[in-house]
This record gives C-alpha cells, structure tokens and sequence, in this order.
C-alpha cells in the first residue's frame, strides 16, 4: 500500500468547481475537515460552492481560472502555494464534452476539448506536483470516465482525451508514488450534471432528436455524491483507478473480458434513424 493522506486539515483544490461533480466533491471534502480552494472557469459559481463547504464549517475560497491556459495554471499554483503551502489534494476535475464524428469536428473542436480535458489535467499536475513531490506527500486525482475504457464511435474525441487522462494518470502514479504522491484516475459513468451545457454535438448527434436523447439519458443518471464518494475513496484507500457508477464497473471489466470482436461492436455509433431530426 502506497502513500495516505489525512484529510482533515489539508489544503484541498478542486478544479471545476462550479458544479457538478466538482461541487459535490469540494462539499465532501470540506465534511471530512479539509480546507477547500474551489477553482471555476465562473468565479461567481466558483463561491456559491465555497459558501457550501463552509456551511459545513471548513475553510475555503473561490479562484478563477481558465485550466486550459498554461500561464493561468502557473500563475494560480504561485498563488496557492504562497498562500497556504503546498497542497494535500489536488482533483484535476475540469472538463468538457463533444458529440460526433470526427469528420464533422472542425480542428478548433479538437484543440477546445483536448485543451481542457487533456492539457488542464496535465498543466495541474505541473503546476501544483512539484511542491507537493519536494514535501514528499500528497494525492493527486484525475478525472477520467467510464468512457475512458469504453469506447463509442459518436464519442471519439471525448472517450479520446479521457482515456489519454487514464493512462497519464497510471503513468504519473508509477512515478510519483515512489515520493510519497499518490495518483488516482476517477472514472464516472452517467451523472446528472450540467456538462450538457458545456458539450457540442456535431454531426448527426447535432440533431434534437439526438441531443433530447443525450437529455434524458443524464437526467436518469447517478447524483454526482457517488462521484464524490468514489474521490474519496480514491484519497483516502489509494486506489489506481475507481471507476463510478454500476455502468462504469460494468465497463471496467468487460474491457478485459470480452472479446474485441464483442467490444467493437459496442462501440458503433447510434442507428442514424435514431439521431435523425423528427422534422
């Protein structure tokens, strides 16, 4: 077993904070007695979040920041670390979706999606690891997801940067672990949040039909506290990888069971009669 940190009066920073599973996983950690930075693209949403997690008597503080600009990384890590030292957690939360193929994508799709799912992973970890390595403790968890190891042909840019962040994140902890930072990849399945809003859909699942599916299939899905429960629990057993959701363990094992054949199969997109728009 790996490096463990206590979490309760450690400084905690939570990217994408404003909502979602950021929100709920800023609000878990501040019940187990953290000091909670909530950082958001939207400072104003960014300090509803803190103003919850001191309700339940914790410290914290909202920031701004865009994960996708590298300076604005750095310069938060400055601040940070000069403000409360050097951090016990950092969940690299931030992300965003993209729906359809990857002809329909235009090259600035790739280069918004991958900026922030994939590089603000990374520009966190560079940022805030080497405090973090040179105090010889800490955890690290990066949010990947069920789409990670499963993948969906109408999908391929988001399953793309999400399982980059899975093996980024096995990577890192094979190195970082031997100086005492653990690394966690956190793998949702289907959770009712908001990044519905923060998605574009092109092609084919650009159409309502489509995008009404798109709709109801999240508003079914998990509370983003079972994305939280699994966040701590990454923390606090040291876990590699913990995927979030029946589906997402569901997904987990049948990568490594089932034949390709079976896999890719699985992996087409939807009928077109199914994204076609009804008018």
């Amino acid at each position: 077993m790996g490096p463990r940190i206590e979490l309760r009066g450690a400084t905690a920073l939570v990217t994408g904070a404003g909502s979602g599973i950021g929100r709920a996983t800023a609000v878990a950690l501040a019940r187990r007695g953290a000091t909670v930075l909530c950082v958001d693209l939207d400072e104003d949403t960014a300090e509803v979040t803190a103003a919850s997690c001191r309700d339940h008597g914790a410290e914290a503080e909202a920031l701004q920041c865009d994960v996708a600009d590298r300076r604005a990384v750095a310069a938060l890590a400055e601040r940070v670390t000069r403000d409360h030292g050097p951090l016990g957690v950092l969940v690299n939360n931030a992300g965003v979706g993209m729906s359809g193929g990857l002809a329909d994508m235009t090259p600035e799709d790739w280069d918004w999606i991958r900026s922030i799912n994939l590089d603000g992973v990374v520009y966190g970890c560079q940022a805030f690891g080497p405090a973090m390595l040179a105090e010889g403790r800490g955890h690290v968890v990066n949010m990947s997801s069920g789409l990670g190891y499963v993948m969906q042909g109408s999908e391929i840019a988001y399953c793309t940067t999400k399982a980059a962040v899975l093996a980024f994140s096995r990577c890192l902890r094979a190195d970082w672990h031997r100086h005492g930072v653990g690394v966690s990849a956190v793998c949702p399945g289907i959770i009712n949040t908001p990044i519905l809003a923060g998605t574009r859909f092109v092609g084919e699942m650009g159409t309502d039909r489509a995008q009404a599916m798109a709709r109801r299939l999240f508003s079914r899905g998990h509370s983003p506290d079972v994305v939280a429960d699994a966040v701590l629990r990454a923390i606090e057993r040291d876990r590699a990888v913990v995927p979030a959701g029946f589906e997402a363990h569901l997904g987990w094992y049948a990568g490594r069971f089932l034949p390709l054949a079976v896999t890719d199969r699985l992996a087409r997109p939807l009928p077109a009669w199914l994204t076609r728009s009804a008018s």
